[in-house]
C-alpha cells in the first residue's frame, strides 16, 4: 500500500472533460505531474486537497480515507503560483500562522534557514521579490507539518533563471525534510530536475508513470517520447528493419552528423545520406541542427558546427525507439 492512494478517481464535467485514473505514491516521495494544458493536473490536486468534491473513487492518505473529509481536517499543505501570502502580516507572522504558540520563535528561525532567508522575519510582504515570496510560501506550508504538500505550478510566475534556482531550493527542502510532495508543473525540465518519479497525464488519463530516466530512455508510447524531450520520427523506409512497428523515434543527442559516414559492416548502425542542413542554432554548449531528409525533418545535437550544407546521418540501432 502507498502512503497516498488514489483509487479509481472519476470526475466528469459533461462532454467537456472527464478524469479517470488510479495511482499511489510512497511516503517521502516527490512525484511530479506533467501533461498538456487541460489534461487534469490542477483538477487532480483540487480533488486530493478537498477544494473540489470527488464524484467517485477513494483517496487514502496515510491509511486514512479522506475522500469525504472536510478540507481543514486533511492536514494537506498547498503552495500556489501566486504565493498567497497575507499582505498585512510580515514574514514571520505569515510563517507562524497556524503554529502552536510555544514553538513559534525557534521553528520560524529553523524554517527561514531552511529556505535560505535568514534574518527576513520582520520584512513586509511587499518588500519581497517574487522568488523570496515563494520561499516564504513554502516555509509557511511546511510549518503546518502537512502529511503531504501539494504544489500547483509554484514557479510558473517567475522568470527562467529564478525558476532554475528555486527548483534547486525545492529539491533541497525535500531532501532535508522528507516531506511527501505532489508537484504539478507544465515545465518538463523542471519535473526532470526535481522528481523522484513523474506521472504524465493526457485527457484525464495516465499515459505513464515512472522515474525520469526510464520515461526518457524507454517511453511506453510515442506521445510520452515526444512529451518528455526532443526527438525526431525517422522514416521507416530508412531503417531496413524487419519490424511491424509503425514509428521510429530518435533523440537528437543519439544522431551523429558526418560529412562521410564510416562503414559499419556488422550493421549496428543505419546511415541516411544526402541530409540537407536547414538550420543551425548554437545553444551555449552544443549546436542544434535541423536537417531535411527526403522531406522529413530530423533534429540533431553536435559539439561542432557542421561545415557542409549536405551531410550523412548515422544512428545506432540500439538508440532507436519503436512504437
Amino acid at each position: 500500500m502507498g502512503y497516498l492512494e488514489c483509487r479509481n478517481l472519476r470526475q466528469s464535467y459533461g462532454k467537456k472533460f472527464s478524469l479517470d485514473l488510479s495511482f499511489s505514491m510512497d511516503k517521502g516521495e516527490l512525484l511530479c505531474i506533467i501533461g498538456p494544458s487541460g489534461s487534469g493536473k490542477s483538477t487532480l490536486l483540487s480533488l486530493i486537497s478537498g477544494i473540489e468534491d470527488l464524484q467517485d473513487g477513494d483517496i487514502i492518505l496515510d491509511g486514512q480515507n479522506i475522500t469525504r473529509m472536510p478540507i481543514q481536517k486533511r492536514r494537506i499543505g498547498m503552495v500556489f503560483q501566486d504565493f498567497s501570502l497575507f499582505p498585512t502580516m510580515n514574514v514571520e507572522q505569515n510563517i507562524q500562522f497556524g503554529m502552536a504558540a510555544q514553538e513559534k520563535e525557534a521553528r520560524t528561525e529553523e524554517l527561514l534557514n531552511l529556505v535560505g532567508l535568514e534574518g527576513y522575519g520582520k520584512r513586509k510582504v511587499h518588500e519581497l521579490s517574487g522568488g523570496e515570496a515563494q520561499r516564504i510560501a513554502l516555509a509557511r506550508a511546511i510549518a503546518a507539518e502537512p502529511r503531504i504538500l501539494l504544489l500547483d505550478e509554484p514557479l510558473s510566475a517567475l522568470d527562467a533563471p529564478l525558476r532554475k534556482r528555486l527548483r534547486t531550493v525545492i529539491k533541497q527542502i525535500h531532501q532535508k525534510t522528507g516531506t511527501t510532495m505532489l508537484y504539478v508543473t507544465h515545465d518538463r525540465e523542471e519535473a526532470f530536475a526535481v522528481a523522484d518519479r513523474i506521472l504524465i497525464l493526457k485527457g484525464g488519463r495516465i499515459e505513464a508513470i515512472g522515474k525520469p530516466e526510464e520515461l526518457y530512455r524507454n517511453p511506453p508510447s510515442l506521445f510520452v517520447a515526444s512529451f518528455t524531450g526532443e526527438g525526431s520520427i525517422i522514416p521507416m523506409s530508412s531503417l531496413d528493419d524487419n519490424t511491424e512497428k509503425r514509428a521510429a523515434f530518435v533523440r537528437p543527442e543519439d544522431i551523429k552528423i558526418e560529412e562521410q559516414a564510416e562503414a559499419d559492416p556488422e550493421g549496428n548502425s543505419i546511415v541516411i545520406p544526402d541530409a540537407r542542413i536547414t538550420e543551425t542554432e548554437f545553444n551555449g554548449t552544443s549546436y542544434a541542427v535541423s536537417l531535411d531528409c527526403n522531406g522529413h525533418v530530423i533534429k540533431a545535437l553536435t559539439d561542432r558546427k557542421p561545415e557542409s550544407d549536405t551531410v550523412e546521418i548515422t544512428i545506432r540501432r540500439e538508440k532507436i525507439l519503436y512504437f
